[in-house]
């Protein structure tokens, strides 16, 4: 059976219980004196105040010496211009008004951080840092499960997260964060080292998760409790999907074997990604449709051995991703995520190879019974085993070597009669075999909408979620064959920055080694699907990228560094079609490469390619690698049938109608062309937009009024509000619903 954790092999005290966390801080640091190196989590789950209370005792005391080792540091969303700040504004009242950043944000940013303050992250908020010396020298590559064992060197002595209380009290919820609290306190136990030091700020927001992720109380030195700490999570608001986005999810929804095991990251990938399987399930006819217009063009030859998946779900999938995003609760309502597994070995390989059904009765005993797990008769830990899956009634129990009834009565132990096995199973009998899980996840991150759904599962969806240890997620090393039978038909999927033509991936960095994000989990789970059986690493990323209006690929002929070796390579997609790498020749994986690859960028690459005698003299690019354009992409999903299957915003917004269709038309204003006759058309373009006060462009001018152009007076804010009516005119597609309805 699955291990969990027990907080036995180390006990504490009853907690001290704070509400002020000044308090608090000055009980910490009787405790550790004055060098503190400080662990908080990935992401949603710091314990802000205690944070910031701790760094600003350390800001006055400079003999107070504080590390803080984190990742993924979630900051209110800043405007680097006018345009944004008008957007970001009402957001920041609305969403963030509540939500305290973390104090050394500003200062790190402005590179003033105190002498004895350190802040080390192995992964950033993409993007946020590039250009930071301070937090770019203080980055630590590591793959996420070995990142405990940094802390370790580091030195880390307290852990400080924000948990969500369980209702009577008692115990608590690491919830959205068990990701490494649990093997560091396992580790710190197993090795005999000293106990860490966990503050749990307790926040009833929190949505509260069963399972691996509850604590008890006394696993804590302190609590901070109180109004103060009861606040909104931070909201991650959705990003808009485009249709390369969507294209690439087609793609790779088609790759998802039914009855397997799903991970998939975050972003608008990610949605658009969970969405495609949502309509393979739910509008299967629409999406064969869809799917089989994007395959016309893409090159078979080269996908031959990929299977072409359309059929909906019958057996369902399984989830296991180190993180849980948002679509996956929506998967789990449409009956995607609906595989189920059992922390049993044996138990699981009987319901994979359809030897018993997940509900009870006698051939569930007789099936384990053939084959070892239990024996004849049973013993007091078979009786334990199967109590725990609701196969032997739980009011049986044990008084020396007897099995005894709810009334005292001793009960027969052979499984050979049909009257034993009867009585054994009592009113376990014809209900559902208890203990399963349908999804296992290391954090979660995401909108408001998605904590309110989290909040509002009932307890029977709540049970089958395990938020659990990240080694357990990400990794085989322990309990590996529980988890190969578990994940099974296993598909990985995770976004690139880059890919060379050779196979290798880039995810994490610049040519100049300027650190983008991290490596997180993505070589993880590129090891599992080598590892497992019939598992597959798929690799998704856009053919090309637009900044200031010039177009860059993402497929390169060579970068100095990679995240994944391309003796790696596996299954790679773009908007173009998917590839099979595995097990290919150089040649024959470029040549793959090359047919993914925008029309645009091919002639460059396989020159490069035949230049350094990896593709013959004589191969010419094949005339259906022609048709790798944005406008052939449009072309398929021009019809209004097909439009309507692809909102902006899939799994829903926090943003109000307004915002969202702000959002699309900034986002491609960013990457937007700026050389002056392009945006002196705009200028033209939006005036008379701004002047249009006809039906069609009602949308548009509540836009506006959102971002208060509708008083705008001077030269300047005029002209950005020229530009920003004639984006919303350009780029919003009136066919395209904004959520799914």
């Amino acid at each position: 059976m699955e291990k969990q954790f027990s907080m036995e092999a180390f006990s504490k005290e009853a907690p001290q219980r704070f509400a002020s966390v000044e308090k608090c801080i000055d009980a910490l640091l009787e405790k550790t004196g004055n060098k503190i190196v400080l662990g908080l989590p990935l992401g949603l789950g710091k314990a802000n105040h205690f944070a910031n209370a701790l760094y600003a005792r350390a800001v006055a005391d400079s003999s107070i010496t504080l590390t803080i080792f984190t990742a993924l540091t979630l900051e209110r969303p800043r405007g680097d211009s006018d345009i944004s700040r008008r957007f970001i504004q009402p957001l920041l009242d609305r969403l963030y008004s509540s939500y305290q950043d973390l104090g050394y944000v500003s200062a790190r940013r402005k590179g003033r951080l105190p002498d004895n303050i350190n802040v080390v992250e192995f992964f950033m908020e993409p993007g946020a840092l590039l250009g930071n010396h301070y937090a770019q020298q203080h980055y630590v590559s590591a793959n996420y499960t070995l990142v405990p064992d940094d802390l370790l060197r580091f030195g880390v002595n307290v852990i400080a997260q924000m948990v969500a209380p369980a209702e009577g009290g008692g115990r608590y919820s690491l919830s959205c964060n068990p990701d490494l609290t649990l093997p560091l306190l396992k580790m710190t136990a197993n090795r005999g080292l000293n106990p860490l030091i966990l503050v749990g700020e307790v926040n009833p927001q929190l949505p509260y998760m069963t399972g691996s992720s509850e604590l008890d109380e006394n696993a804590f030195d302190f609590l901070l409790e109180g109004m103060a700490f009861d606040t909104p999570l931070f909201a991650a608001p959705a990003i808009p999907v485009s249709f390369t986005e969507y294209s690439i999810a087609f793609h790779t929804a088609s790759l998802i074997a039914d009855g397997g095991t799903l991970q998939v990251g975050i972003g608008a990938l990610g949605d658009a990604v969970c969405h495609a399987l949502r309509l393979r399930q739910t509008e299967n006819a629409k999406f064969r449709q869809i799917i089989e217009k994007l395959i016309r063009s893409d090159p078979l030859a080269y996908r031959k051995d990929l299977p072409l998946l359309s059929e909906t779900f019958q057996h369902g999938l399984y989830g296991a991703s180190e993180m849980v995003p948002h679509g996956f609760l929506h998967l789990r309502r449409a009956g995607v995520l609906s595989r189920e597994v059992y922390a049993d070995a044996v138990l699981q390989q009987l319901l994979d190879g359809d030897e018993i059904t997940e509900t009870v009765n006698e051939e569930t005993l007789l099936a384990l019974k053939k084959s070892g797990r239990i024996s004849c008769p049973l013993t007091p830990e078979d009786t334990r085993f199967l109590q725990s899956f609701g196969i032997v009634d739980p009011s049986y129990s044990w008084r020396g070597h007897k099995l005894l009834t709810p009334d005292g009565e001793e009960e027969e132990c052979d499984l050979h009669s049909e009257h034993g096995r009867r009585r054994l199973i009592g009113n376990c009998l014809n209900k559902k075999l208890c203990g399963g899980t349908w999804l296992h996840g290391g954090f979660y991150l995401g909108p408001e909408l998605m904590y309110r759904e989290l909040r509002d599962l009932p307890p029977g969806e709540r049970a089958g979620i395990d938020m659990t240890a990240i080694d357990f997620t990400n990794d085989l090393r322990s309990e590996g064959a529980l988890k190969q039978v578990q994940r099974k038909h296993a598909r990985f999927v995770n976004s690139a920055m880059m890919v060379t033509l050779g196979g290798a991936v880039i995810s994490d960095a610049l040519m100049d080694n300027q650190v983008v994000s991290g490596v997180g989990g993505q070589y993880n789970f590129v090891a599992q699907a080598f590892a497992l059986p019939d598992a597959r690493s798929i690799i998704a990323l856009p053919s090309t990228r637009v900044r200031g209006g010039i177009c860059e690929s993402n497929i390169v002929w060579e970068y100095p560094h990679a995240t994944i070796p391309r003796h790696l390579r596996d299954v790679v997609v773009t908007e173009y079609g998917a590839v099979n790498l595995r097990g290919k020749t150089d040649r024959d994986v470029m040549v793959s490469m090359l047919s993914i690859c925008d029309a645009r960028f091919q002639a460059v690459l396989l020159e490069q390619a035949k230049f350094a005698g990896k593709i013959e003299k004589s191969f010419a690019i094949p005339q259906e690698f022609n048709n790798n354009t944005p406008e052939h992409i449009a072309e398929v999903f021009s019809e209004e049938t097909s439009l309507a299957m692809l909102p902006y915003y899939p799994l829903g917004t926090d943003f109000t109608d307004e915002e969202a269709l702000l959002a699309v038309a900034l986002q491609q204003l960013r990457a937007a062309d700026r050389s002056w006759w392009k945006m002196l058309m705009a200028v033209i373009k939006g005036r008379k937009v701004w002047h249009d006060k006809s039906a069609g462009t009602e949308a548009i001018q509540r836009c506006l009024e959102r971002m208060g152009y509708d008083h705008t007076e001077t030269y300047e804010h005029r002209l950005e509000a020229y530009i920003v009516a004639a984006a919303l005119w350009e780029y919003i597609d009136k066919r395209r619903p904004l959520r799914w309805e």
